[in-house]
């Protein structure tokens, strides 16, 4: 019990006392300590990532191999973690032909690169008229993902007499690079059923919304009045119903649009900020609580 429970009680209230202190003792070492106190968390971040990886692949593979209700759901689940696995460690992608020179024909170039970047040919233009310190002309970083897909590219450059070399984004920038695999993962499946996801919500938050605006007391009423002000205010129906309004001036305040930017610039401000207030206050107690070790849940106990 001790070593469970009053150890870790200990570490916990003596470092939320020296983060606290950080705040007040800007001179070293208090001053440096969030530094180092958000690097402990991506570390922690990171393990607590790699766990949840190992519980996703443990879950959903008890599915597969049982063959439970659902099991080819969690078939594509784990198929995607590990192709998305593959791209990000394993198979980088991230080729692309570099212009060095586009010699004779150089209109010829230019329209090529506009088909294969998608990019205007008044753009492309003006990319070339400033080289990179390097000499480079134009690293057309959108053009391809494959090596295969960056060669016939270049290619097909040569042919019309230009001179293009091989680029190559670095491990761990083709994360954020514009023509990897892992990328092309991301914007071809989980971008659209990310939206997929959320065009589904929009229909569970009407039907909330319906169950939410009927008039019960002068509290909903409120809430009634506010939902359809503001959503005939944000869209262009609204505008037009009360354009009338915006010719008599004593009037204009009747304009939707205007109650509706009013309604988010005061009311919805000030409750707001009354939520974060008593969130700021919640997280105050809480913490007082976990320093003196009367909080303990974290730990597993009551």
């Amino acid at each position: 019990m001790f070593w469970k429970r009053t150890i870790p009680a200990i570490i916990v209230g003596a470092v939320g006392v020296i983060m606290l202190l950080s705040w007040f003792i800007p001179h070293a070492p208090f001053g440096e300590l969030e530094i180092h106190a958000t690097q402990w968390y991506d570390i922690i971040a990171s393990f607590a990532m790699i766990l949840g990886a190992l519980n996703l692949l443990k879950l959903q593979g008890r599915k597969i191999v049982k063959r439970q209700k659902g099991w080819p759901y969690s078939l594509a689940a784990v198929s995607a973690f590990f192709m998305t696995l593959a791209f990000g460690f394993l198979i980088k992608g991230g080729y692309f032909p570099v212009l060095i020179d586009a010699g004779d024909n150089p209109e010829a170039v230019y329209t090529k690169i506009s088909e294969v970047t998608a990019i205007s040919l008044e753009e492309v233009r003006n990319l070339y008229s400033y080289p990179s310190a390097n000499g480079e002309r134009i690293i057309m970083q959108k053009a391809v993902v494959s090596k295969r897909q960056a060669q016939r590219t270049i290619d097909e450059l040569e042919t019309l007499g230009a001179t293009v070399s091989m680029g190559e984004l670095k491990w761990g920038s083709h994360v954020q690079g514009q023509n990897t695999y892992y990328r092309w993962v991301f914007y071809s499946f989980f971008t659209p059923l990310s939206a997929t996801m959320f065009a589904l919500l929009a229909f569970f938050v009407a039907s909330a919304s319906y169950r939410a605006f009927k008039i019960r007391n002068a509290e909903a009423t409120v809430l009634l009045l506010s939902g359809i002000f503001i959503m005939l205010g944000r869209v262009p129906l609204g505008a037009y119903l009360t354009a009338w309004t915006q010719k008599i001036p004593w009037l204009s305040w009747l304009h939707l649009p205007t109650i509706q930017e009013w309604l988010y610039q005061y009311p919805n401000a000030a409750g707001a900020r009354a939520i974060m207030i008593g969130i700021g206050l919640g997280i105050v107690g809480t913490s007082l609580r976990v320093i003196l070790g009367i909080e303990k849940s974290f730990m597993g106990g009551d």
